[in-house]
């Protein structure tokens, strides 16, 4: 239902975490020359102290370092659910480390020296991922917003429009489930008509997507 997934969503940042300060350059100025401009971090405890880990974007991170190690600042990252998706570099010989990083969730590992054809490219890839799944949550939670906006009674009714009702049989399944709370046909079709303003959405399709998306069919939990 996301009709522009992209749209108002920050500028996406890119960071260089390596404790090389010829490597941090030499990327810097490989992203600048393909139109990013990076921030600079010589440790990963600097990086976690004053990089933004939940605006979306790209970290370029070594995985052997003085102090923490680029494993140990992923999984600081992972711990905060950081919405920046790591690339690693790694060294010759680190290939195994490199692999098994990916494997626990990082977009990709680079070897160093980085070809600047393949280094923009997995920049590229890290950041359009951390841009969906950025978008993905800012839906989610206008999705929560809207869905608690409805009174109980509209939510009860909602769930079972979702399952594709009409109007007769969900007053009928309301009455059964209460029969000190009768409902008409045509209370159903006014719910109807609110809650789909309040949700904005135009069919009972949509509906049933939306309430599938927040488990619904349930109960939200906020």
């Amino acid at each position: 239902m996301t009709r522009d997934a992209h749209k108002d969503m920050p500028l996406p940042q890119v960071c260089i975490v390596d404790d090389d300060d010829g490597v941090r350059h030499s990327l810097a100025a490989l992203l600048l020359a393909g139109g990013h401009s990076a921030q600079l971090f010589a440790s990963g405890a600097g990086f976690l102290h004053q990089a933004d880990l939940q605006h979306p974007g790209c970290v370029l991170l070594d995985l052997r370092m003085d102090g923490m190690s680029g494993l140990q600042v992923f999984e600081e990252m992972r711990q905060r659910h950081s919405a920046l998706k790591v690339v690693f570099l790694s060294a010759h010989g680190e290939l195994s480390s490199a692999v098994a990083a990916v494997k626990q969730g990082a977009v990709d590992w680079l070897e160093k020296p980085c070809n600047e054809h393949t280094l923009l490219a997995a920049v590229a890839r890290a950041t359009e991922l951390s841009l969906a799944e950025a978008a993905r949550a800012r839906q989610q939670q206008m999705l929560r917003e809207r869905w608690s906006a409805l009174s109980p009674r509209q939510q009860e009714v909602a769930r079972l429009l979702a399952t594709g009702q009409s109007s007769k049989e969900v007053a009928r399944t309301l009455g059964l489930r209460d029969p000190g709370r009768p409902i008409d046909p045509r209370t159903v079709d006014t719910h109807r008509s609110a809650i789909f303003l309040k949700l904005d959405i135009r069919s009972s399709h949509e509906l049933g997507m939306l309430v599938e998306d927040l488990g619904a069919s349930a109960q939200i939990t906020r």
